[in-house]
């Protein structure tokens, strides 16, 4: 979330709020309502559309993990009681639309049972703080679902801007990077950067091929996250990419990746300059790729097959485990006593 989002959503419930004192809940959780809604009370079987924010203190400063106003929008979920815990349960049972909720609870309560997994955003003593709006309440679920339609084009539109932004800050990057490195890339469509290492032969790569690859992936700092070849990284046989629009031949990848390798052919060898809304975006990927992180490949193209060819693949490789499990089978039964000579 930007600080300064951050700082006018604080801003605004702390004006409307201050003359509130935290109210008592359940399991250690305290709680403010900022009537200024109207309407009945959200019921079960309801569905919120809501804005949420969670902060973090570590005693020193507030850390925003998690707010939809900037990251997925809206968020609209049903108002269960099976599936919303009964200390959360208690308290947003008495939101009206347009009401606004501070929830806070220390985290000692949160990781009462194991302190040692209290991650360092966190801090003994301190709060983890809970804002929500409630935007709106959906009596059915026609109403939720047509909701979530208008608020998916919202986002998708959002995000549409953000990463035009994006990736002409990137390129920008990546061009002055080429130039104090002296390469000269080839420029996508889409916006990625392939420079040759070694030209292959046959035809290029199209959307009716499968491809095997060998790979590299590592941050523009050069800190390598994935291979196939690095044996430290626990799969070194080369990585299928299904180019083709039939998922029954393997999952989708990257848009980056199928962009790329439109440019090679078999046996060629390439660096792939990825910027990240071709890759993983805003969201990142686990600990190693940040959110809009440029990503750099070193990509192997080992083989092109066709969809028969992938298919025929596929089989020989189904019929090879299903003997290595039946000789697995049966080397346990062998090692089974033979009960008949106990009796």
């Amino acid at each position: 979330m930007k600080k300064s989002a951050y700082i006018l959503l604080m801003a605004v419930l702390s004006l409307t709020a201050c003359q509130q004192s935290f109210k008592k809940g359940d399991k250690g959780l305290e709680y403010k309502i900022i009537n200024s809604g109207s309407g009945p009370k959200v019921k079960v079987g309801d569905f919120m559309q809501m804005q949420i924010c969670q902060i973090a203190n570590n005693g020193k400063k507030d850390s925003v993990l998690n707010d939809t106003r900037t990251t997925t929008g809206a968020v609209i979920e049903p108002f269960d009681a099976n599936s919303i815990p009964p200390e959360y349960f208690k308290i947003i049972s008495q939101l009206r639309k347009g009401d606004s909720l501070v929830m806070r609870i220390l985290a000692d309560s949160i990781f009462a049972q194991n302190m040692n997994a209290m991650p360092p955003y966190f801090k003994k003593g301190c709060y983890f703080t809970t804002t929500v709006k409630l935007l709106n309440i959906f009596h059915s679920a026609k109403e939720a679902d047509s909701a979530r339609s208008a608020e998916r084009k919202l986002s998708e539109a959002k995000d549409s801007i953000e990463n035009i932004s994006i990736a002409a800050k990137q390129d920008k990057e990546l061009q002055e990077y080429f130039k104090k490195n002296n390469l000269n890339p080839v420029k996508t469509s889409l916006g990625v950067y392939v420079q040759m290492i070694q030209a292959g032969t046959g035809n290029n790569v199209d959307t009716s091929v499968i491809v095997k690859t060998n790979y590299t992936g590592r941050t523009m700092d050069g800190k390598m996250f994935d291979s196939n070849t690095d044996p430290s990284k626990g799969h070194v046989e080369p990585f299928s990419v299904n180019m083709t629009s039939d998922m029954t031949y393997g999952r989708s990848v990257i848009k980056g990746w199928t962009d790329g390798l439109k440019l090679l052919n078999k046996g060629a060898k390439a660096k792939m300059f990825i910027p990240s809304p071709l890759a993983y975006g805003k969201q990142g990927a686990g600990a190693d790729i940040a959110p809009n992180s440029i990503l750099v490949f070193d990509i192997e193209v080992v083989d092109i097959l066709t969809k028969d060819q992938a298919k025929a693949e596929k089989e020989v490789k189904m019929k090879e485990m299903k003997n290595r499990q039946k000789r697995y089978m049966d080397s346990v039964a062998k090692l089974k006593p033979d009960t008949t000579k106990l009796k």
